[in-house]
């Protein structure tokens, strides 16, 4: 069964804050950082597209993607 994702990180409109408030309510914490002075990403392995990141990005960083589906095969 695969899983589409359709979120991304938009790095021109991140502002990489301290704490990230996208991360703070992703509940399966799916919104990574490996360096602090670098944008988060979207682990899509952990990511359910449940939205709850988005409105809660105060710049916007995080867009829906309508048209680029990036898929997740899961083995069931």
């Amino acid at each position: 069964m695969a899983r589409e994702i359709r979120i991304q990180v938009g790095t021109e409109t991140c502002q990489t804050c301290r704490p990230c408030l996208a991360a703070d309510v992703c509940k399966v914490r799916a919104i990574m950082r490996i360096d602090d002075d670098e944008p988060p990403y979207i682990d899509i392995e952990r990511c359910y597209d449940c939205r709850l990141c988005v409105p809660a990005c105060p710049f916007g960083a995080l867009q829906v993607l309508s048209d680029i589906r990036l898929s997740v095969n899961t083995v069931s």
